[in-house]
């Protein structure tokens, strides 16, 4: 697509907050919840939709900071996180009584990526939106542990 003739903008975007909820019902057996050890730096999706509005109307963000012409342009939220962490959050602050605990498969191929921060965002990324914990706060984290349930 970035060779077409059409003109087109990327906007890779970390994990979403709200993703933090389905992997904590995806995990869960019984009264526990299995988790991936994962280093990663989440932004709303809120944030993220704001971004493409902006990314799509704006003419000045056609190639991405350092980038080699190529218009990709990356988002992340302010804070790096410890994904188990972030679900231990979760579930206290719904007053859920489940647990979380951590899991780490030698033999997944990619576990050195989701451990060591192969997923965290390049140098060059917008940082942008509320950390986790203030993401919590807010309306959206309410109706996205709604939607859970």
């Amino acid at each position: 697509m970035l060779s077409g003739p059409i003109p087109v903008r990327v906007l890779r975007a970390a994990q979403f907050h709200e993703f933090v909820t389905q992997l904590v019902e995806w995990g869960t057996q019984g009264d526990v919840s299995y988790m991936q050890k994962m280093r990663t730096q989440p932004v709303a999706a809120r944030t993220v939709a704001e971004a493409l509005v902006d990314l799509a109307t704006s003419p000045e963000s056609a190639r991405a900071p350092g980038s080699s012409g190529a218009p990709i342009s990356e988002i992340a939220g302010p804070q790096e996180q410890d994904l188990v962490d972030m679900a231990r959050r979760l579930v206290a602050r719904r007053g859920d009584p489940l647990r979380i605990e951590a899991v780490s498969d030698p033999s997944d191929p990619d576990r050195d990526v989701f451990e060591k921060g192969g997923l965290l965002p390049g140098p060059g990324a917008m940082l942008a939106g509320p950390t986790f914990e203030g993401w919590l706060d807010t309306d959206d984290a309410a109706q996205s542990v709604i939607a859970a349930h």
